[in-house]
């Protein structure tokens, strides 16, 4: 378990699923997120190649983070404790516990979802979010905490300056590479909210798909 536990974490580089010896991972279908561990319909990423099995377009980021949108969907917070699997599985349960309540319906809650991510991320009041999302808000709102600590130590929560550094330090050198694999072991990714595909964010969508496939209640 902790060999799979560190399998997943953030790449700094950008890995190419179409590179030969890519993994192939099949037909679109229901399949379990090797890293969140969570039931997901459609699309299934392979992970870097030689990964345990096919992750979630969420957890798929990880493997990503120069990707364009990458300032609008995820930041970085500090949390050595804590590995990323399990950083991912809460997000994900959040985010569909919290869809559920707001309407697993069509696009117009689309308006009171990005209304209530925006207020986790900036801190304000989320009275306009019903009362029964009090959980999944209290573990959003823990997450996105901890970006004040990643920003201490970075001056940034940027993804992609992380990645950008990571690229172009000397890991050859002891005590750089030392500092990288000490700040690795720290750094997590916390998706907020957004996904996109182009200019359109798919993410409110996704989350109803994976309501569709798995309805039970998974936060209250």
């Amino acid at each position: 378990m902790a060999r799979l536990t560190q399998s997943f974490r953030l790449l700094p580089r950008p890995w190419d699923p179409s590179a030969p010896g890519a993994r192939k991972m099949g037909e679109p279908g229901l399949f379990t997120c090797a890293c969140c561990g969570l039931i997901t319909p459609g699309r299934r990423f392979p992970w870097h190649g030689d990964g345990p099995g096919p992750v979630c377009a969420l957890c798929n980021i990880l493997q990503d983070p120069t990707r364009p949108a990458i300032e609008r969907e995820a930041v970085l917070i500090w949390w050595p404790k804590l590995p990323q699997t399990r950083i991912m599985t809460l997000t994900r349960c959040a985010h569909q516990a919290l869809m559920q309540t707001l309407g697993n319906g069509p696009n117009g809650q689309d308006s009171v979802w990005y209304r209530a991510m925006d207020a986790i991320a900036s801190g304000s009041d989320t009275t306009m979010i019903p009362a029964q999302c009090k959980s999944a808000l209290a573990v959003l709102r823990a997450l996105h905490a901890r970006t004040t600590e990643a920003r201490r130590r970075l001056e940034t929560t940027s993804p992609r300056l992380l990645a950008t550094a990571l690229l172009m330090a000397n890991r050859a050198d002891p005590q750089i590479n030392e500092s990288a694999t000490t700040l690795m072991d720290g750094i997590r990714l916390f998706p907020l909210g957004r996904l996109y595909n182009g200019p359109t964010d798919i993410y409110p969508a996704l989350v109803r798909e994976w309501l569709d496939a798995d309805p039970q209640p998974v936060m209250t």
